[in-house]
């Protein structure tokens, strides 16, 4: 039997289609095999049944630059190309079979280009390895994007091959649910040399943790990041990822880029190794260590049959076909089993291989040796000969296509021109092969100088001196667009959305960003996207945007307190209308309104209430717990599965010291339904308690502490998790100091799909050099994912404020934060799962209610309340704070200059001759100066640009004044830099809130 392999230098690459045919031609030596050498040398070792033909490319894509008919369709044209190169190479030639990758597309037109050169052949078969459109839609680079032209040409070529057959049946029924024509299974074992399982060399040291492969996304390295991160490092000696990198279509970009964030945002010591070679890999699973091959998708994965009959244990994610293999064919061999949409429930059997590597181990090397490794299954020469399958239709559409692509090559092949004489068109290609590599980097060139060109725009301060001059033209266009109908006011909000941020900025040009994007004068247009709101319906929007720029300018220059105060009332919120009157009312009652609704909320909250519930069901069997997990439900129902799956890890939990108490506010879901189909699986002290109507988030957790038989409490969301040794991390500090309050680490905010699976980090929450009073600059510092408090913070400053629909941790921080003492450890403890839904704590509302819970402590009266019994020197270190401070989610420097104002006119009450007064002049013309580039009353074509200029110099000379007395000690080492846009004016609540307008007619 003689088959063509329709494939490239079989013997020279090393991918996974290369390495399977290698074996087959090695397992089959009664069979002929041929295949094409394009780069291969002619002295390659080969066995005596492997035949090289050399590639003839008497085809080129450019030849077809001037088609333009609308079938065939262009993208089919590297296809046909690479056949009838392939098929030229081989004219005259006679073959049983034509064997075609279904990783490489040219099978759909082998079938006509064998016939146009004359190749005699029996039959093509389609080797089904694994589709590349998966691969590319599951990997970093295309968030999930599809590629339609290279899922047709897969699908016609499944269609026209006449036999079809493949290593995984996982895979091969995938393609059944697509066209149920015959496929057939060729079994592993026919061509895989399975090594002999051994026992690993004696160590004393704890296994190593290795993935094995390359780190495309769907191989899962990202899954085993996670994983390492939950296990306790006590348990491992060292984790690696060990293979190559993937990369975007143009090598910008690389799995490496992806995976070294994530373990930089976990704090893990992860190495990322070079791929091994084959003798290396017999030696590491030799060694005391355990294989990750965590695939969300892999059609078989011949690493982990390689890994697991070497007698290594071996974790699969359940994505890989070979987990149905091994099932199957060796049901005794034991495998740990990654399920890619729970991966923390594999925990467990990974703790129980590392807990007792050599038993498990010896275990295992038994189990496969009593094992038999034969099969009946078809041989490869039977499937070959098996008979034809095909649709008819597709076939005739591709010879058609076929026949017209060759005819137009044809009709352009008659005239003279020197590239069609043989000699020439070698050269031609020669030169070609030559000039690519000059071709990129000519056009690598041209796109760094692109991004030089737009460099100047990634920089706040110059991108809006250089779009200043543009930003009356703009205002022209935008205001005086038209507002008769609902749909004129919605085209309307976009443009000033467009003018006033980044919307719509990935579909502008270079030209387009120059005019959009403003955040100078933001005052007017916050204002006129107040008015078009309010006409469009959406008062309480409106009232936030005319709020904002009362804030701003710290006046009501326009009279709108009225519209405000009238907005808030309407829509529910009575004590935030009552706290802006009080801030922004008549200046002299100011101070004392403010202070007075301050100590008015620490004495409303003082006592918990006494709850009535429209059930309790109770499952602790303790009457004294050392942790309480206090958990609000509102249509979670989905998410809660996988949420107390995760904190069943808790080393707490398990040892019987920390409750879950799960607080259902009214939910219209099915929580408690979920609740008892999880209880018994999870077996750990647990209450579900439901009230009879809905209520917010912070009267849930008041339930939840009336609940708690604990001393320490933790509140988390089914949208956030922590690290398995967080209670017990945080439980230790507490008890060790007395005096300490409340302990949190670092946190890390993920994507996650709907599942709950991870699909990007989107920022760290980085706390490191930690101080308490950092909490007023920016109130992230101290946080409740991955932090513990002592409840006994209520008996001594009441409850939480269940007035707040979701701003009602900041108050109560606020609230709290003059008399307790907390403390960070350096560890990132706390995970958020953005989930793709929406999240409750951002919106328009609860920007309204941060008036009252954040804004209001930051007033004069806020800072005598927080300072009243403090030292002089903590105020004067908050000043030097307030100039120079890292935001725990940035990692530039920060201003924030309403505060430093409102800090320095305390001191001047209580210490007027103290030192850091000095800055005082200073702070007090760059808070005008920035507050006059948010308000340009009069404006011309040139004034921004000279507010702007001259703002810049302002900030500049100041900035020199400070660093040149500075005291880098109060500052935790920063030194002040005045940016304009890096102070907190510019870095909260001055985004835009994008209301609905598709349904707008």
């Amino acid at each position: 039997m003689k088959v063509l392999i329709a494939d490239f230098d079989l013997f020279k690459k090393m991918g996974g289609g290369q390495t399977f045919y290698r074996s087959i031609i090695k397992k089959n030596p009664q069979i002929d095999f041929y295949y094409i050498a394009e780069k291969e040398p002619s002295d390659t070792p080969r066995p005596s049944n492997a035949h090289a033909l050399s590639y003839q490319e008497q085809f080129l894509v450019t030849d077809f630059k001037n088609f333009f008919e609308v079938t065939p369709p262009k993208w089919v044209e590297r296809a046909f190309v690479m056949a009838s190169n392939i098929a030229a190479s081989a004219i005259n030639q006679q073959f049983d079979v034509v064997d075609v990758p279904d990783y490489e597309q040219w099978g759909l037109f082998l079938r006509p280009a064998l016939n146009y050169f004359k190749v005699n052949f029996g039959c093509v078969a389609l080797s089904m390895h694994g589709i590349i459109s998966k691969t590319l839609r599951l990997d970093w680079f295309e968030g999930g994007r599809g590629n339609i032209p290279l899922d047709l040409q897969e699908k016609m070529q499944y269609q026209t091959a006449d036999i079809r057959y493949g290593i995984s049946k996982s895979y091969l029924d995938e393609w059944q649910a697509f066209d149920r024509l015959d496929s057939h299974y060729y079994n592993p074992l026919h061509f895989l040399d399975l090594p002999k399982p051994t026992l690993n060399l004696p160590s004393e040291s704890p296994p190593d943790l290795n993935f094995i492969g390359r780190t495309e996304k769907r191989k899962g390295p990202d899954i085993f990041v996670d994983l390492v991160w939950w296990i306790p490092r006590g348990n491992y000696s060292q984790a690696r990822l060990i293979g190559p990198h993937s990369y975007n279509y143009n090598n910008t970009q690389s799995s490496q880029d992806y995976l070294n964030g994530m373990i930089n945002h976990r704090q893990k010591e992860i190495k990322l190794c070079p791929p091994m070679k084959p003798s290396e890999l017999v030696e590491l699973f030799a060694s005391k260590s355990l294989t990750f091959v965590p695939s969300r998708y892999d059609t078989l994965n011949l690493v982990a049959l390689e890994s697991l009959f070497s007698g290594c244990p071996t974790a699969i994610g359940n994505g890989a076909g070979v987990c149905r293999f091994l099932e199957e064919s060796f049901p005794q061999v034991p495998f740990i089993k990654i399920d890619v949409n729970n991966i923390y429930a594999s925990l467990p059997d990974i703790a129980k291989v590392l807990d007792n590597y050599d038993e498990y181990r010896e275990n295992l090397v038994a189990q496969i040796r009593s094992s038999t490794l034969n099969t009946k299954d078809s041989e490869l020469g039977e499937i070959y000969q098996s008979s034809l399958n095909f649709n008819s239709e597709t076939r005739e559409e591709l010879n058609e296509w076929y026949s017209q692509l060759v005819t137009y090559w044809q009709s352009n092949q008659s005239g003279f021109s020197l590239g069609k004489i043989p000699g020439i068109k070698v050269v031609k290609t020669q030169v070609k092969s030559q000039i690519k590599p000059i071709y990129k980097q000519v056009q690598n060139t041209i796109g760094k100088t692109k991004a030089r060109i737009q460099k100047p725009l990634e920089e706040t301060r110059n991108a809006q001196t250089l779009k200043a001059p543009k930003l009356v033209n703009r205002y022209k266009y935008t205001f005086n667009a038209l507002e008769l109908t609902q749909k004129d006011l919605g085209n309307k909000v976009k443009e000033c959305w467009k003018l006033g941020s980044a919307f719509g900025g990935e579909n502008q040009s270079l030209q387009d960003k120059l005019g959009n994007g403003y955040r100078i004068d933001r005052v007017r247009l916050w204002r006129e996207i107040a008015r078009i709101e309010e006409l469009r319906g959406n008062e309480l929007v409106a009232a936030t945007y005319k709020l904002r720029a009362i804030r701003l300018l710290d006046q009501d220059l326009f009279g709108d307190l009225s519209y405000i105060n009238r907005a808030l009332n309407n829509q529910g919120f009575t004590k935030e209308a009552t706290v802006i009157q009080a801030m922004y009312g008549k200046p002299g009652e100011r101070e004392a309104q403010c202070y007075e609704l301050i100590e008015q909320t620490l004495l409303d909250n003082i006592l918990n209430n006494n709850w009535d519930y429209e059930l309790v069901d109770d499952r602790r069997d303790q009457s004294v717990y050392r942790v309480s997990v206090i958990v609000s439900l509102y249509n979670a129902a989905a998410k809660l599965p996988l949420f107390l799956r995760a904190l069943q890890h808790q080393t707490l939990v398990q040892r019987g010291e920390a409750e879950i108490i799960l607080v259902d506010s009214g939910s219209p879901g099915d929580e408690y339904q979920v609740f008892q189909e999880l209880a018994s699986e999870l077996n750990i002290p647990i209450v579900y308690a439901r009230s009879k109507q809905r209520e917010t988030i912070q009267t849930a957790w008041n339930r939840g502490i009336d609940l708690s038989r604990a001393r320490f409490l933790s509140f988390l969301g089914v949208d956030e998790t922590i690290l398995p040794g967080c209670l017990e991390i945080l439980a230790a500090e507490l008890d060790e100091d007395p005096e300490l309050d409340w302990v949190t680490g670092h946190s890390l905010v993920t994507s996650v799909d709907k599942n709950g699976s991870w699909v990007s980090d989107i920022m760290p929450y980085d706390r490191k050099k930690y101080q308490q009073d950092l909490v007023y600059l920016e109130t992230c510092y101290l946080s409740w994912v991955g932090a513990l408090y002592r409840r006994s913070i209520h008996d001594r400053f009441g409850y939480y404020d269940g007035s707040f629909r979701g701003a009602g941790d900041t108050e109560f921080k606020s609230r709290i934060l003059p008399f307790i003492k907390s403390k960070v450890v350096d560890r990132t403890l706390g995970v958020f799962w953005n989930y793709p839904d929406e999240r409750t704590t951002q919106s328009p509302a609860i920007e309204i209610e941060d008036m009252r819970a954040w804004y209001l402590h930051r007033t004069l009266a806020g800072v005598r309340y927080a300072f009243a019994d403090r030292s002089v020197e903590e105020l004067e270190k908050l000043i030097y704070l307030s100039l120079c401070y890292r935001k725990s989610y940035c990692t530039h420097t920060s201003t924030d200059l309403e505060y430093a104002y409102n800090l320095c006119l305390y001191l001047k009450k209580i210490h007027p001759e103290s030192n850091a007064l000095k800055y005082f002049q200073g702070i007090e013309t760059l808070l005008n100066a920035y507050r006059s580039l948010d308000w340009i009353p009069k404006l011309s074509r040139f004034s921004p640009v000279s507010r702007v200029i001259e703002t810049r110099k302002i900030a500049s000379q100041i900035q020199k004044d400070h660093q040149r007395s500075w005291n880098h000690e109060s500052s935790l080492g920063l030194t002040p830099t005045y940016q304009i846009f890096n102070d907190n004016r510019h870095e909260q609540h001055s985004f835009l809130w994008f209301t609905d307008v598709e349904n707008n007619s």
